[in-house]
């Protein structure tokens, strides 16, 4: 399908369920930046996520981003339990400002719902020109140390590094061994998930889906990527995000999780080299050395996407849903 029809089934199925028209666009502008990338858990299968979290109240529909900057180099948005998305474009060209003014800057979301793709953020940046790293934290859904049980999220981190001649270079990752929307998505499959993912509710190592969903995931490379996780969380929180502890469920109840989002912009302009110097280093590992990355092959986007024929008939069931409920007269 072309991006103009997926985007246009996202924007009224999001307006259906209360969404104002600017955040109903950025997000949809985030989940198909996700689908193009690759990035499918959290790419138009999200969408459903958001759209029952309107619905329930976990978003909180019509707020408007606040914006604050208490230091030069420092830019808060407070998303007051709406979209991280809306809370970084209303944030944007300060933290932009910010950056060519002090060479680096940094901007903390706030009160989010969980923030969707992170590599939008920085890939967001690099598109202006400059070097980005983001972590964002979200709902306990992971152990860590041997705990008991979830005490962090999956907490990714992700960086991008602009390209003159081609879209950037981005990598984007979880701490934990996979998205917790994978497993759900083997529960709901009935299949059991690779060993090394998740515990159990009783702190055994699982492969049961479901007894995954109920115990906790698991962070990548032991007790090396809870340390990553843990980090992502101590950055994502400080401008005042919630801990994933305290982090209400991102997929059921009617509290908003208020997590937080943590993006770091350098502008290599102001530092030694020639631009693009970076970029150039990328191009050679790929050709001179078989590097061989994702992130490192994407191509120019073009105007249409290939998607799951499932998800758009629900999209539309969602939006003629809402156009077939009879309207308040006008007063």
């Amino acid at each position: 399908m072309s991006e103009h029809e997926i985007a246009e089934l996202c924007v009224r199925g999001l307006r259906a369920v209360g969404a104002a028209q600017p955040a109903a666009r950025f997000l949809t502008r985030s989940v198909l930046d996700a689908e193009r990338a690759g990035n499918r858990a959290v790419g138009l299968a999200h969408v459903f996520d958001y759209l029952d979290a309107y619905h329930d109240g976990r978003i909180v529909a019509g707020v408007v981003p606040q914006v604050t900057r208490p230091a030069p180099s420092c830019v808060i948005a407070d998303a007051r339990d709406g979209l991280a998305q809306e809370a970084f474009e209303a944030a944007a060209d300060e933290l932009f400002t910010a950056t060519r003014e002090n060479g680096m800057a940094a901007l903390w979301i706030r009160g989010s719902y969980t923030c969707g793709e992170l590599g939008y953020y920085p890939r967001r940046a690099a598109e202006r020109g400059f070097t980005a790293l983001a972590c964002a934290n979200s709902p306990a859904l992971m152990s860590l140390g041997g705990s008991g049980g979830a005490v962090l999220g999956t907490n990714p981190m992700a960086y991008a590094a602009p390209r003159p001649d081609g879209p950037p270079v981005v990598i984007d990752q979880a701490s934990s061994q996979t998205a917790y929307v994978n497993v759900r998505r083997y529960a709901q499959a009935g299949e059991p998930i690779p060993d090394g993912w998740a515990v159990g509710a009783d702190g055994a190592a699982t492969t049961d889906a479901s007894a995954a969903l109920a115990g906790a995931l698991l962070p990548f490379g032991g007790h090396r990527g809870g340390n990553v996780a843990l980090l992502v969380e101590l950055l994502a929180t400080l401008g005042g995000g919630s801990f994933s502890l305290d982090a209400a469920p991102f997929d059921r109840g009617n509290e908003p999780p208020g997590i937080g989002v943590f993006l770091l912009c350098l502008d290599s302009g102001v530092l030694p080299g020639t631009p693009g110097r970076a970029a150039a280093h990328l191009d050679r590992l790929r050709t001179d050395h078989g590097v061989c990355l994702p992130a490192l092959e994407r191509g120019v986007a073009t105007a249409e996407l290939e998607v799951d024929a499932e998800l758009i008939r629900r999209l539309r069931a969602v939006a003629l849903r809402a156009e077939s409920r009879p309207r308040p007269p006008r007063r």
